[in-house]
């Protein structure tokens, strides 16, 4: 018998069996967006280059860009606010809709920092995923007693990104790169551990084990593009 404790609550399990297909579950939804994500920003460059339908649409209006921002930020709190009431389909379909959309977004990325950049930093950042999400899975630690503590240090992350906006010397500055790399690390490792209270804590409730896995895989990828958004940065300031 082994037992998952946090604070409040403690789930006794005795088989790592359908644990470990949970966890592949989430995965697999998370390796379909990033896939998706990868597709549509590579098709998208192409068609930048070629002058196609994305550059069409980019370059039509200005709008086109504040359209996808918002349906992105709109998808996202779609997520959190119905993982309850919503099919596991369309939490599925939210979350494959919102890797489409920062697809197109990713589409410029080529076109800004370079074809070997952006590949050299998707594998960096693959690396350092993978190593945070297998501390996270395989610690005996509670990570749930940061909670405040990373959430705090992400809200700050915001407000100093959006300060920087505004302040030229902080724009130009490298510590909110290496900062927001940190923070994202550190919560991959908290979201991967998250997984099993999540399946645990949800019992025998299908549909509700079944949504949290496709919030889980939107969680883990959300992680995955900041750190890899931080580690183009620092790549790209280390080039310059």
């Amino acid at each position: 018998m082994s037992e998952f404790n946090r604070p409040g609550a403690a789930y006794t399990y005795d088989d790592s069996t359908t644990l470990n297909a949970y966890v592949r579950k989430v995965f697999t939804l998370m390796g379909i967006g990033l896939g998706l994500t990868a597709a549509v920003a590579f098709f998208g460059y192409l068609s930048l280059m070629s002058g196609g339908i994305v550059y069409k649409l980019f370059m039509s209006s200005s709008i086109f860009t504040w359209v996808l921002v918002i349906a992105e930020l709109g998808i996202a709190f779609a997520m959190g606010l119905g993982i309850n009431r919503f099919s596991t389909g369309t939490c599925t379909g939210l979350f494959m809709a919102y890797s489409v959309l920062t697809g197109l977004t990713f589409s410029f990325l080529p076109l800004e920092f370079g074809v070997t950049t952006v590949f050299s930093a998707f594998l960096f950042a693959a690396v350092l995923f993978i190593c945070c999400a297998i501390i996270g899975h395989t610690t005996n630690v509670d990570m749930t007693k940061f909670t405040g503590l990373l959430f705090g240090a992400l809200l700050a992350l915001v407000i100093t990104t959006v300060i920087s906006l505004f302040v030229p010397a902080l724009r130009d500055s490298m510590f909110i790169s290496y900062a927001g790399l940190l923070i994202f690390l550190a919560l991959t490792a908290f979201d991967m551990q998250k997984i099993k209270q999540f399946y645990y804590g949800t019992g025998a409730d299908g549909t509700i084990r079944s949504n949290l896995a496709v919030y889980s895989a939107f969680q883990l990828y959300l992680d995955f593009i900041n750190i890899f958004i931080y580690i183009l940065r620092i790549m790209n300031r280390r080039r310059d």
